[in-house]
């Protein structure tokens, strides 16, 4: 793919961030304190998670408490597969004022396609449509890096047969039982940052991440917990995680994954154990 003259946009994203899906609102205020006091930098939302205002006002409240500013933080957030299209910049400026920022510093299309209708024909000229709304925006300074969620290769390839903007960054579905390597490698050959989401195999596989014998006998090795362990092994890899909870011991324990340096060896040993067991959304019917 000729990728000469397009913009190739670089922002400073921490590894390691806190996740917000299925956090209720009521919980923010708590989670985001515990996050902030643990180190924490990088908060990940959607407009489906229905907690973007949430953050927004625990945000005002909580910034000057650590003496921090909007600049210090770093915020994802991710265009909902109804508001693909033409209402893509009005639910954009609604997600701008919900956070209370004149920017946001990656914006994602979160499914490639538009609500549930997986099969249907519309599905690339929305997301087109959508993309074209998100560089517009990018350019007015609104977004600072834009990029996508639960792209295939195959989205990815149509998306940069047209796009003026590369981008920053594709999150997906991506543990010790799901390894999308192929898509990971593609992804760097490109130049476009690949972010893992459930790396502790999301509530139907947590279980089986956590019993895992090779994963067990390598947390002990490293005398850190299994989560710890299973955040290593991808950020060893320069993928970089969103893990989710409201509880502060573990909110503080999982950022603790940012200091362990595994042998390659032993990142190399996990990924050998690839179950092909994918506990979330499916892209692959996705038209």
């Amino acid at each position: 793919m000729n990728t000469k003259g397009r913009d190739y946009v670089r922002v400073n994203m921490p590894l390691l961030g806190l996740g917000t899906w299925q956090v209720r609102s009521s919980d923010i205020p708590g989670s985001l304190d515990a996050a902030l006091s643990a180190g924490y930098r990088f908060i990940d939302t959607a407009q489906i998670y229905g907690n973007e205002a949430a953050i927004g006002k625990a945000l005002k409240e909580l910034l000057p408490k650590y003496n921090l500013s909007r600049e210090n933080i770093f915020i994802t957030s991710k265009l909902a597969p109804g508001n693909q299209g033409s209402v893509a910049e009005d639910s954009i400026q609604k997600s701008l004022e919900n956070l209370q920022s004149d920017y946001i510093d990656l914006f994602i299309i979160h499914w490639p396609g538009s609500s549930n209708r997986s099969e249907s024909p519309k599905n690339a000229a929305l997301r087109r449509q959508s993309w074209e709304t998100m560089e517009k925006l990018h350019e007015q300074g609104k977004l600072r890096a834009i990029g996508v969620s639960n792209y295939l290769e195959r989205h990815l390839e149509e998306l940069l047969s047209h796009t003026k903007v590369l981008p920053a960054v594709d999150q997906c579905e991506y543990h010790v039982h799901y390894q999308t390597n192929d898509l990971v490698n593609y992804c760097k050959d490109k130049g476009i940052h690949f972010q893992s989401y459930s790396t502790l195999g999301s509530p139907d596989g947590r279980k089986k991440l956590m019993n895992d014998p090779k994963v067990v006998t390598l947390a002990e090795k490293y005398k850190i917990s299994v989560p710890v362990l299973l955040l290593a092994w991808a950020i060893n890899q320069e993928i970089s995680v969103l893990p989710r909870s409201t509880k502060k011991d573990h909110i503080e324990e999982n950022f603790k994954a940012l200091q362990i340096q595994m042998d390659p060896a032993d990142v190399q040993s996990l990924l050998s154990n690839d179950a092909k067991s994918k506990y979330c959304w499916e892209p692959n019917s996705v038209v």
